[in-house]
Parts: structure tokens; C-alpha cells; sequence
């Protein structure tokens, strides 16, 4: 069977998993990595980076990398949103043609879609040399607040990447799939996703297999960044008065203050204080020195949390609003998993064992559950095997406008899927020739306050009085957050259906663009991957044989059919490594060197 993977696309990192022998295990990068920033970035000469390279890039010139773009991938661009960027990210948010946001790095303006594609495209590299051979069936996991317009956007950056989505799966669902199968749970479990951009808290029932879920809330401009924010804000009213303005603008100086900021708070998940130091702030616009100032302070763990005390209620009031939904208390919540890189901030497990009463379980890694969770949900879809079932919910309430600017609800939030629901709609007024049936996606009751989905028209209407005309629309939403609606005039039979499943922000020329760009790029990298297998193998080789030679002896030593059978393995695969080089073939190369590594982690 084809390999299919797992994809965690994260706003800080982003990690791929697959299941080998029955466990999900993550799959390293090409350098050796088992998490891959989500950065994307293009050198002085134009060269495309992504991952370490493009961090390290992003050190030197903030201005031609991206990182967090997941924070406003699917998302309307607005002046609000442009500058409330201004304190998250380096790049400034520009409106593209149909009013989505775009970015602009290293002079070029690039749909954020593009630049998930090239994170998602490589991680497909990634398991491709992992497997040595084609990979494109996968999971993709997002936040569980991740609208209609964020989840299609995603899914169109895999179709860009190459990759066959199977399905979209929330973030904390996977997660929880993850610690329920490596710690076989039962019970009801409360994941806390707190990541680098975003916030998810999702409620669930585990039971031989099943995971079902209760309750789900979001809030997709909370993470782990917005933590980094008010430590940079409190570094910047540090900034004498003579320069403040100057590098508030200044772009370079800002993002040495951010980097500052998370060195930061990564020191205090361990120590008490931290001390930062940051230099050559001020105006680095071309025809200025910016050498103007530096900031030295410290910062304490203890001053840290309470700049953070109006995030941290954020975190606790959307867990009371969840399992409000649910109709649960915090004394009913079995375990409580911690997601996500934020979560191994001090502050956090505090708050969680304030709030809940107990501490937060453990056993799987917070930076790896996500990818592992959706790889294993991955393989139950390709193999149809029938080990495990997920019962999801919908993560938004769908409805129909109506008149008087305000929405009439069909689909709760938080309703198990698939779901179908059906309601009865009058005309507007009599003499009326065809009736307009706006979807919208939202919690508001107000039209305008919602996302618009689509809009369903019934036609050929004879209206003499409204109450004559009854219109019965149909919502019915599948697992894969399908919607189709179906309108009926039940007078007459007349019908109209619509299904809003694959809308798009791009244009067709510019998506198939894009995929020849992103598939010239992979043939080019892989290439490149083939090449360096090809001359880093026969070490590998050289090291099985020293192996063998090692477990030979320790067989003499301590004779017995478990050494002979080890002796046995390692030769078997060491005649197939040679047989694949004398043949070229990087998939059997890959194939040993996996089973190798399997060996020597056995033993």
C-alpha cells in the first residue's frame, strides 16, 4: 500500500508522522530534525528556504522570510487586521484581488496559500526520503476554531503541495487520538491546544476506539505569539523616549525584539529569570546607521505572568465557555492533555491545575501528538480497518439569512456530524418570482457579523400570499464539513440544491501556477535527495557491517537464539542494502536503512 502520513501544519512548527509496526512515529526531516519551523523565506539571490535554513535567515533579514502566516491563512483582509499584525509579524498583510490576505516578503507579494504549500511541500519531501519513494495520501490537521474559509484554504495549499487530502481533522481531536491509543484511555478528556498562534479547547469521550467529541471552542488569535507580544511591548516602553518611535516603526528592530522576547520565555520554563540583551535598535531605513540604542533588563518568571494575566483569563474563560457547551464541570474532566509548544510554559500547567484541580497527564510529546494523531487516523482511512471510529462535531453554527439583516440557525455549533436539518421559510412578499437563500457560518445572530458561504436561489415562484408558498431548505453537512442545501417549494415540487464544498480564493490560472511551480521545485529537490542518498548509503552499509561484526562477538560471548536471530536480521538487510545499491534503488535503500534503525533501537 501507498505510504499515506499525518501532517500537524503549526503556526510556530510543523511536523509529518506515519504508522510503522502498528505506532504512529514521527518522520525527521531530510536534516535530521523531528520538528520543522514554519518558516518560509527567499535569500539575496532569490533562492527559496524553508524550515532551519529560513530561520536562520530570518535572524539576519527579518524582512525576507515569513513565519506564523497560519494566523491569517482563509482570512478577509481589513485595515484592523493589517495593523494588529504589525505587533505579530514581521511582513506586512496586503489585500489581494478578491479581498483575501496576502503577504509581502522579500519584495514579491505572495497568496498565503502559496506559502503553506511550500511548508506542506516540504514535509511531503521529507516522508518522500523517509519512504524513498512517492508520497501524496495524507490528514491534514487545523485549529478547531478554523472557519469554513481557513479549512478550504488549507486544503487548497495541499492540492497546490501535491498532496491527496483524505481529510481535515481539528487539532485536538487528533491529539487526543494519539494519547488515547499510546495510553489506551478511556473516559472523558479535556484537550488544551495552546500553539503558537492559536487556541483550541476541545472536550472528548474515549471508549475502546471510539472517540467521540463533546464539545469544541476556539480562539484563533491566541498562542503562543500573543505571549511573545507583551513581553515585546514591555521591552519596548524600556526604549528611551528619544528612539521609542523610531524602532516601533522600524521593522528589523521589532523583530530583534520578538526573537528577544521567546529566547525569553523559553528560558523561564526552566529558570526563575532570564536576562536580555538587545542591541543596534533604531532606524535601519537605507541612508541610517541604526545604531542608536540598546536594551539590557530582566525579566522574572513571577513579572512575566502577571504581563500575561489578561491571556491567561482568555485561556480559562474560553475552557468555562466549552464545558458550559458540554454540560460539564471541571470536577468532571477525567484527564486534561496539554497540545501545543505553549503548553510547557510553567504558567500554563499552573492554570490548569488551578482550574481543574489535578495535573495535566502526560505520555505523549505536546509538540508531536497532533502529527502522530493524524497519521494514525490517516492509515485507519487508507486501510479501512475499522480499529478506531471519530464522531466529530461542527466547529461553527451554519444558518439561513433572513429578512431583517439577522440569520435563523439550522446547524448548532457543536452538533455531532453528519448532520441534517430542516426548516420551513416564507417568501418575503406576495407577488414574488424567485426567493435568495443566503448560508452563512458564524455565532452571531446578525447576518453581517457571520461569514457568507454562498447564497441558494428557488426560482419559478407563484407567491399570491406569503403563507401559500411554504420553502423547506435542507441543510446536510458531512464528516468532511461538506455542506449541501437543498431548497423545495412544497407546493409545486420545484427544487434547487447547492453544495459548498471546495470554495477557493484564488483563481484556476493562478492555483495551476502555482502547482507547476511547486512540482518543478520538488523534481528539483528530489533530485537533489536522490543524490545524497546515493553517496551517504554505502556508510550506512559500513556501519551494519561493523554491527554485525559487534553482534557476532556478543553471540560468541553469550550464546543464545535471540543473538543468532539479531546476527541473522542485520545480515539479511545488509545483502538487500548491497543488492539496492548495485541497482540504484533508493526505495530499498530507504527501506533498509529504516529497518536498521529499527534494529539498532531494539537492541
Amino acid at each position: 500500500m501507498e505510504p499515506v502520513i499525518g501532517i500537524d501544519l503549526g503556526t510556530t512548527y510543523s511536523a509529518v508522522a506515519t504508522v510503522e509496526n502498528g505506532l504512529p512515529v514521527i518522520i525527521p526531516s531530510r536534516s535530521g530534525a523531528r520538528l520543522t519551523p514554519s518558516v518560509v523565506g527567499f535569500t539575496a539571490m532569490g533562492e527559496r528556504v524553508v524550515g532551519e535554513r529560513a530561520q536562520v535567515l530570518g535572524d539576519e533579514a527579518p524582512d525576507r522570510v515569513a513565519p506564523a502566516t497560519k494566523r491569517y491563512i482563509g482570512k478577509r483582509w481589513s485595515q484592523e487586521l493589517a495593523a494588529a499584525a504589525r505587533a505579530i509579524v514581521p511582513y506586512p498583510l496586503i489585500q489581494g484581488p478578491s479581498g483575501e490576505v496576502r503577504i509581502k516578503v522579500a519584495g514579491r507579494t505572495m497568496p498565503l496559500t502559496q506559502v503553506s504549500a511550500m511548508l506542506l511541500g516540504e514535509l511531503k519531501l521529507d516522508a518522500e526520503a523517509h519512504f524513498g519513494r512517492p508520497v501524496s495520501r495524507c490528514v491534514v490537521t487545523v485549529p478547531a476554531n478554523f472557519d469554513d474559509g481557513q479549512r478550504q484554504a488549507t486544503r487548497e495549499a495541499a492540492r497546490i503541495a501535491g498532496l491527496d487530502v483524505l481529510r481535515i481533522v481539528n487539532e485536538p481531536t487528533a491529539a487526543a487520538m494519539a494519547y488515547g491509543l499510546v495510553n489506551s484511555f478511556r473516559g472523558r478528556a479535556l484537550v488544551f491546544d495552546l500553539g503558537g498562534g492559536t487556541f483550541d479547547v476541545s472536550i472528548m469521550e474515549m471508549e475502546n476506539g471510539v472517540f467521540e467529541v463533546k464539545a469544541t471552542g476556539g480562539d484563533s488569535q491566541l498562542g503562543g505569539d500573543d505571549f511573545d507580544a507583551c513581553v515585546v511591548q514591555w521591552l519596548l516602553a524600556q526604549v528611551p523616549d528619544l528612539h521609542r518611535d523610531a524602532v516601533a516603526k522600524d521593522r528589523l528592530s521589532m523583530q530583534r525584539l520578538r526573537y528577544a522576547a521567546e529566547r525569553a520565555k523559553r528560558t523561564l520554563t526552566d529558570q526563575g529569570e532570564a536576562f536580555l540583551s538587545v542591541a543596534d535598535l533604531g532606524d535601519h531605513a537605507e541612508g541610517n546607521d541604526g545604531r542608536v540604542c540598546q536594551v539590557d533588563t530582566a525579566l522574572t518568571r513571577d513579572f512575566f505572568e502577571s504581563l500575561a494575566e489578561p491571556l491567561s483569563k482568555r485561556c480559562l474563560a474560553l475552557c468555562r465557555s466549552v464545558l458550559d457547551e458540554a454540560i460539564m464541570t471541571p470536577a468532571d474532566v477525567e484527564a486534561v492533555m496539554l497540545v501545543g509548544g505553549m503548553t510547557r510554559v510553567p504558567l500554563v500547567r499552573k492554570l490548569v491545575n488551578q482550574f481543574f484541580g489535578k495535573m495535566p497527564v502526560s505520555g505523549v510529546n505536546p509538540d508531536e501528538a497532533v502529527a502522530l494523531g493524524a497519521a494514525v487516523h490517516a492509515m485507519e482511512l487508507a486501510s479501512k480497518a475499522g480499529h478506531t471510529v471519530l464522531i466529530d462535531v461542527a466547529t461553527h453554527s451554519l444558518s439561513v439569512g433572513v429578512l431583517g439583516g439577522t440569520v435563523r440557525r439550522l446547524i448548532p455549533r457543536n452538533t455531532p456530524v453528519p448532520a441534517v436539518a430542516r426548516d420551513v421559510f416564507l417568501p418575503n412578499r406576495a407577488g414574488q418570482k424567485s426567493a435568495r437563500m443566503p448560508v452563512y457560518q458564524g455565532e452571531s445572530e446578525w447576518a453581517d457579523e457571520n461569514t457568507r458561504l454562498g447564497e441558494l436561489v428557488l426560482g419559478d415562484l407563484t407567491v399570491e400570499r406569503r403563507a401559500d408558498v411554504p420553502i423547506e431548505v435542507t441543510f446536510e453537512l458531512s464528516n468532511e464539513g461538506t455542506l449541501s442545501v437543498r431548497a423545495v417549494d412544497t407546493t409545486t415540487g420545484i427544487a434547487e440544491s447547492i453544495r459548498i464544498d471546495a470554495r477557493t480564493t484564488l483563481q484556476p490560472q493562478e492555483v495551476e501556477r502555482l502547482e507547476q511551480e511547486q512540482a518543478a521545485y520538488a523534481t528539483q529537490q528530489a533530485e537533489k535527495d536522490k543524490q545524497v542518498v546515493l553517496q551517504s548509503f554505502p556508510r550506512i552499509l559500513d556501519k551494519a557491517e561493523r554491527l554485525v561484526r559487534l553482534l557476532e562477538k556478543s553471540a560468541e560471548e553469550n550464546p543464545s537464539p535471540e543473538a543468532d536471530a539479531a546476527v541473522g536480521r542485520v545480515k539479511a538487510l545488509l545483502a538487500q542494502g548491497r543488492i539496492a545499491v548495485k541497482v540504484g534503488d533508493p526505495t530499498q535503500m530507504a527501506e533498509v536503512t529504516r529497518l536498521l534503525e529499527r534494529v539498532v533501537a531494539v537492541g
